[in-house]
C-alpha cells in the first residue's frame, strides 16, 4: 500500500506542479481570471492527497495492522463522492443560471478530479 500511496502523491504532485506553472504564466500575460481557475484546479489535488490519507486512517483503526485495501477503497470512494458531488451539482446550477465564470471553475475543478480518479483506479484494477 505504501508504494501505491507515493505513487499516487507523485502523481497528485506533478500535476498540481505543471497546473501552478501554467497558472503563474497566465498571470504573468495579465490574464488573472484564467490563473485563478487553475489555482482553483490545483488545489483540488491536494484535496485528493488529503482524502487518500483520512481513507487510510479510517480503514486502519490499529497502525500496528496493514491496511484493508478493500476497506480503503470503500472509504476513499465514498469520501470522494461527498466531497465531488456538491460541485457537479454546483456546475448544473451555473449552468441553468448561465454563470459563465462559476462554470469554467466548476468543469476545471471537475477535470482535475476527473484525472485523479482514471490514475486511481489504474492504480487498483
Amino acid at each position: 500500500m505504501q508504494q501505491k500511496q507515493r505513487e499516487f502523491f507523485e502523481f497528485i504532485d506533478e500535476r498540481k506542479s505543471k497546473t501552478m506553472e501554467k497558472a503563474q504564466a497566465l498571470a504573468r500575460d495579465e490574464r488573472q481570471d484564467e490563473s485563478n481557475i487553475l489555482k482553483a484546479q490545483a488545489n483540488i489535488y491536494d484535496i485528493f492527497k488529503a482524502i487518500w490519507g483520512a481513507a487510510q486512517k479510517q480503514a486502519n483503526g490499529n497502525p500496528n495492522m496493514p491496511v484493508d485495501t478493500k476497506e480503503f477503497l470503500r472509504i476513499y470512494s465514498e469520501k470522494v463522492a461527498a466531497i465531488t458531488s456538491p460541485w457537479e451539482t454546483s456546475l448544473e446550477k451555473a449552468r441553468e443560471h448561465d454563470d459563465s465564470g462559476k462554470i469554467l471553475i466548476e468543469e476545471a475543478k471537475l477535470k482535475a478530479v476527473a484525472e485523479v480518479k482514471v490514475k486511481f483506479a489504474g492504480m487498483f484494477s
